[in-house]
């Protein structure tokens, strides 16, 4: 199992520090949000809570995630940086390509990169794009940016998008990871075509539901026996039979989500540190032996 620690709401004088600290204490990875803005008023349904009410804080620092990755890569050595989830749809996809290949290849190819299709309405409204049809154009800008990443002279014609003959440079060495995150039909059927799923904002009791409908989906689409990531970030603090049980079940990764800190909307890189050590100590010590 792998070992991720959220990094939102970090103060931005404590990132560097932030992600230090997580590469020395065994995290695997730090994981960052995407959000462009936060609207004074937000009316759209929120699909990770019981009431459907976003948790967000305007004030709270929510840095590019992209530049984050390629910013915090040049002061670890091994840590990697996960996306969750870069809002696709809400960008011109060769904006998005250029930014995510230029993040992998700075970072050394550590980056993973979460997508999603979006839920905040007036997100998309701000940044001018459609929200209705914000799926099939996540579709076809994935399979252009696929493209666009093998190199050399590519070309693309789709529904959406149109590419004359042009080439990409730098294109990251590897493949990009990606990971689809929601638990819509449409959300585990892109989860299935690509490299995993990764799950937001979830109770234990609600994840194994989710992956059963992730792995059935699979099947039903033919890549039952290939290999798969599946990433949860937990809404509550675990033990490491906890996380046993999640690894028996199947999911590969795990996103520790400090609740702001347990409930401070701001904290000192002590805290944070105290934070990181008590997770440290109380489940990825015992899982890894």
């Amino acid at each position: 199992m792998e070992f991720w620690q959220a990094i939102a709401f970090t103060e931005p004088d404590q990132l560097v520090d932030f992600a230090r600290s997580a590469e020395e204490l065994g995290f695997d990875g730090v994981a960052a949000g995407d959000h462009f803005i936060t609207p004074e008023r937000i009316e759209s349904p929120y699909p990770y809570t019981a009431d459907q009410r976003p948790w967000v804080l305007p004030d709270a620092s929510t840095p590019d995630p992209l530049m984050l990755a390629a910013t915090l890569a040049q002061h670890t050595e091994t840590l990697r940086f996960m996306v969750t989830a870069y809002v696709l749809p809400m960008r011109e996809p060769l904006v998005a390509a250029k930014a995510i290949s230029t993040a992998a290849v700075l970072s050394g190819n550590r980056l993973v990169l979460g997508i999603g299709v979006g839920w905040m309405r007036e997100e998309f409204r701000a940044a001018g794009q459609e929200f209705t049809n914000r799926g099939s154009r996540c579709d076809e800008a994935l399979e252009l940016m696929e493209t666009l990443f093998r190199g050399g002279m590519v070309e693309h014609q789709g529904s959406h998008y149109t590419l004359p003959r042009a080439q990409m440079t730098p294109v990251p060495e590897r493949p990009v990871p990606i990971l689809v995150g929601g638990h819509s039909n449409a959300a585990f059927r892109r989860a299935a075509r690509h490299d995993g799923w990764i799950g937001s904002h979830y109770d234990l009791a609600d994840i194994r539901t989710h992956l059963e409908r992730f792995e059935k989906t699979r099947v039903e689409l033919g890549r039952g026996d290939t290999p798969r990531q599946a990433v949860v970030a937990l809404n509550h603090e675990v033990e490491a039979d906890d996380l046993r049980r999640l690894e028996e079940a199947g999911i590969t990764g795990v996103i520790q989500m400090p609740l702001l800190f347990h409930g401070q909307p701001t904290s000192s890189f002590d805290a944070k540190r105290a934070a990181m050590e008590r997770f440290a100590e109380r489940c990825i010590r015992p899982l890894q032996g």
